[in-house]
């Protein structure tokens, strides 16, 4: 018997709080004593990635199993800032305004409190 499993990059797009949830409640079904080649075949996983939650929930308990904070640079703009170049910029073109050049720029878009005059 075949069964479909969905590629590994499939699970790349899920939030990191659902992929958590995810750990989680594979570990549980697995002590309520499912067996874990039934836990790998409906949730499609690689077994690998299941036998490390496991061996992460043994050696941690369930804080080993959290999702951890991602790693990047900080925002340089704030959300009033994004929302006003949201209103700015979405629905119009660069000619609309009748600027010289049919691009934005920070010079046309910067808001008044910019100071770039």
């Amino acid at each position: 018997m075949y069964i479909f499993r969905q590629s590994y990059p499939l699970y790349r797009k899920l939030e990191h709080k659902t992929l958590e949830e995810i750990r989680k409640r594979t570990v549980e079904r697995v002590q309520a004593g499912e067996s874990p080649e039934a836990v790998i075949t409906t949730l499609a996983f690689h077994r690998s990635c299941i036998c490390d939650w496991l061996a992460r929930y043994r050696s941690g308990g369930w804080d080993a199993l959290k999702a951890k904070p991602l790693a990047g640079q900080p925002k340089k703009i704030t959300g009033a800032q994004i929302r006003y170049l949201y209103r700015a910029i979405v629905g119009k073109t660069p000619l609309q305004p009748r600027f010289e050049f049919a691009l934005w720029t920070f010079f046309y878009v910067a808001p008044p409190s910019a100071g770039v005059l």
